[in-house]
């Protein structure tokens, strides 16, 4: 019986992210090729999660909840420069999760909610860089939030290569987000 217990742990934990890997790339990706994905059939995709509905709120507030993790353990007592960098070397290992909550939408009020609240984060965080002159007044709020995002699933992207290691892409996105491409 725990032997059953356990394979059911691990095909769901399977699922799950297969599901956070699969989605984050192609948000329009079936079910079929989640379980395929995950190296399981339909017929256990479906006794974890009776709907596509609550495989997508499950894959969400487990990303809410492992983000969340990875953000509380910035020190609050940074600059927002430090701040940022050591957001990017917390978020970076978790691209696939960052990338299915900032690609997919899962219109469910918790989900949103806690959204919301990572996202106010990061808009706070952008504006203490733009107080500390590190963001030009001329960027647009949205602007800055989505190049950080961006560049977090960038980085994690190349991680996932091998073309960059995690603190150097942590640097790297710290270094464009604040100074662009340039010199």
């Amino acid at each position: 019986m725990s032997h059953m217990r356990a394979k059911r742990v691990s095909s769901r934990d399977a699922i799950c992210s297969a599901g956070l890997e699969v989605l984050s790339r192609n948000p329009g990706a079936s079910l079929n090729e989640i379980a395929i994905r995950a190296g399981v059939g339909r017929a256990t995709l479906h006794r974890h999660f009776a709907s596509r509905d609550d495989l997508m709120r499950e894959l969400a507030l487990m990303a809410l909840d492992e983000t969340d993790r990875a953000i509380e353990t910035i020190p609050l007592d940074l600059d927002a420069t430090s701040g940022l960098m050591a957001m990017f070397e917390a978020l970076v290992p978790l691209g696939a999760r960052f990338g299915f909550l900032a690609n997919v939408a899962v219109d469910e009020p918790e989900v949103v909610r806690r959204y919301a609240a990572q996202v106010d984060g990061l808009s706070s965080l952008v504006d203490d860089l733009r107080s500390q002159g590190q963001i030009a007044v001329a960027i647009p709020q949205r602007w800055a939030i989505e190049l950080i995002n961006g560049l977090i699933w960038m980085s994690w992207s190349l991680v996932q290569r091998g073309e960059v290691a995690p603190r150097a892409a942590a640097e790297l996105a710290t270094r464009t987000a604040l100074r662009g491409l340039g010199d």
